[in-house]
């Protein structure tokens, strides 16, 4: 009798330190919003102790930085910086955000969705084009430069997205939202939200000294693409997010639906950067968020991630633990 109650309390405590692993994350609405409208934020990095940039894919000449304190509150206001030297249709529809560090200095990289669409079927297509990279500095406006024809040179080096580049992201068209840094390489990686695959994730890696070559196409090497798989997973999941993680040295990867009428959940997961499998997290989001952008960051000496949401909120929590 004494064993059978020590087994049943062993298994009761193995049970409730796995319940206290798993994180539940619902979003907190930002104190304000981008004149009327919620902010649609999308991708994110840190820029400084407590302090977060992140883009609003409806309002592409701007990012927006957010101040944390320890406890992942607001402590300012969310700041908006102008983005100097941007012509109109440079950047439309950003979505991708990541962190390059060179001498000292820090880049911000901001990539377009690439997508296209018809105007409701009541005129000419329209085209997201734009990657661009803006000198980060602590006030003011932030001086950025445009790769002029980057989707074009995209399409040419990977053709087999030529296809999807004339469809709606309903459609199973083309739609990137994921963009990371990998330093070890260099490289720019563009995660696909679409067209997406049952079972894996679709990465596009582009080889260039993101900090110091001339921001133009000719700096960029031949491209190549990394397929990882989605463990107990049959459904096309679309990436919304990669975020270089210099602790671990794998990437953060937000999953989510890949088009706008599915209903695949959001999932968190980690990744080395290969053909291995996305190794997902003991995370559940509420339905109401739309997660977008992922950052580790150090709260006080807790590792914690910061997610910013779709639907104008974010949510700060404990680095959580693997669901594998």
């Amino acid at each position: 009798m004494a064993n059978w109650t020590a087994k049943v309390a062993t298994a009761f405590h193995a049970i409730a330190a796995g319940l206290g692993r798993h994180k539940k994350v619902k979003s907190t609405p930002f104190d304000e919003t981008n004149g009327k409208a919620p902010f649609n934020a999308s991708g994110v990095a840190q820029v400084g102790p407590g302090r977060f940039i992140f883009v609003d894919n409806h309002d592409p000449s701007a990012l927006f930085e957010l101040a944390l304190d320890a406890k992942g509150r607001e402590v300012e206001r969310i700041s908006r910086r102008p983005l100097a030297g941007l012509t109109d249709g440079q950047l439309r529809d950003p979505e991708g955000l990541a962190r390059v560090d060179r001498n000292g200095e820090i880049f911000i990289i901001v990539a377009s969705s690439l997508c296209v669409l018809d105007a409701k079927g009541s005129g000419p297509q329209h085209v997201s084009d734009g990657l661009v990279r803006v000198r980060y500095t602590h006030h003011g406006d932030l001086q950025t430069e445009a790769m002029v024809g980057f989707r074009d040179w995209l399409l040419r080096q990977v053709p087999s997205l030529t296809p999807a580049s004339r469809l709606e992201p309903d459609a199973d068209g083309l739609n990137i939202e994921g963009l990371g840094w990998d330093p070890r390489t260099p490289a720019l990686l563009f995660g696909l939200r679409g067209p997406a695959e049952p079972g894996r994730i679709t990465v596009i890696r582009v080889p260039i000294d993101a900090g110091v070559a001339p921001w133009n196409t000719g700096s960029l090497e031949a491209p190549s693409i990394v397929h990882a798989g989605t463990p107990r997973s049959t459904a096309k999941p679309g990436v919304r997010d990669i975020s270089y993680d210099e602790q671990t040295g794998d990437f953060l990867v937000l999953l989510g639906r890949s088009k706008s009428t599915s209903d695949e959940p959001f999932q968190l997961g980690t990744w080395k950067g290969g053909d291995d499998d996305v190794e997902l997290l003991d995370v559940t989001f509420h339905r109401t968020m739309k997660p977008e952008g992922v950052v580790a960051f150090f709260g006080g000496d807790e590792r914690k991630l910061l997610i910013v949401d779709d639907g104008g909120g974010y949510a700060v929590f404990d680095y959580p633990a693997s669901d594998q």
